[in-house]
C-alpha cells in the first residue's frame, strides 16, 4: 500500500502494533505514554497518528489483536478436541504459555489491564463487556456440543458453565502477573477442570 504521495509504506502495522501490545501489556493504557510507544514501534508521533489514532485508538487495536489471537486460541484446543475436559487443559496450559511467556510473566493483556481502565475509558469497557461475552458464548457452546455428544452431564446449565469456566482463566492471568510458577497453574487448571461435573 502506498501513502498519498505514491511512496511506499516504510512499516509494518501489524508488526508496529504488536511492539504496542507489549508495551500496553506490560504497563497498561493510563501508563503508557505516546513516548513509550513512539519509541517501542519506531515511528514518530505524526506517524503513529497518522497510522493508528491517539494513545486509546493504539490500545483498542492492540485489544482486538490480541483477542483474535484468543480466538485462534480456542480453534486450537477446545474446537479440535473431542473430549471437553481434555480440550479444556489443552486451552488452560495454551494460555499459561502465553500468560508466561517473556522474561516477566504479564498475565492477560486484556483482563490484566483492561478491567482498570473502564472507570476512564467508556470504549474500552465496552471492549472488555463485548469480549467477555464473546468467550461465554463459545464456551457455552462448547458444552451444549458435549453435553450432546454425552460427553458432559444432560442437567449442567451451560452458561453458568461456561462463566466458571471462563472465571477459571481470569484467575490464572491474575496468578501469572503475580508470579505464581507455571507448575502451580497448570495443577490449578488440572484441578478446576476435574471439579466440573462428570
Amino acid at each position: 500500500m502506498k501513502n498519498p504521495r505514491g511512496r511506499p509504506r516504510k512499516f509494518d502495522p501489524d508488526v508496529a502494533l504488536n511492539k504496542a501490545m507489549l508495551v500496553f501489556w506490560q504497563r497498561g493504557l493510563s501508563a503508557t505514554s505516546l513516548d513509550d510507544l513512539s519509541l517501542a514501534m519506531e515511528m514518530n508521533r505524526p506517524s503513529i497518528y497518522n497510522a493508528f489514532g491517539n494513545k486509546e485508538a493504539i490500545y483498542r487495536a492492540a485489544f482486538a489483536q490480541f483477542c483474535r489471537q484468543m480466538e485462534r486460541g480456542f480453534d486450537q484446543t477446545l474446537n479440535v478436541e473431542t473430549d471437553l475436559r481434555k480440550g479444556l487443559i489443552k486451552f488452560y496450559d495454551q494460555a499459561i504459555r502465553l500468560y508466561c511467556s517473556g522474561e516477566l510473566a504479564l498475565g492477560c493483556l486484556v483482563m490484566c489491564t483492561a478491567p482498570v481502565e473502564v472507570s476512564v475509558h467508556p470504549e474500552v469497557k465496552e471492549d472488555l463487556k463485548v469480549l467477555i461475552a464473546l468467550i461465554d458464548k463459545k464456551l457455552e457452546l462448547r458444552v451444549k456440543d458435549a453435553i450432546r455428544y454425552g460427553d458432559f452431564p444432560a442437567d449442567s446449565d451451560p452458561k453458568l458453565t461456561a462463566q466458571l469456566i471462563q472465571g477459571v482463566l481470569h484467575s490464572l492471568a491474575i496468578r501469572a502477573r503475580a508470579q505464581e510458577p507455571q507448575s502451580s497453574l497448570k495443577k490449578l487448571a488440572r484441578f478446576a477442570v476435574s471439579c466440573l461435573p462428570s
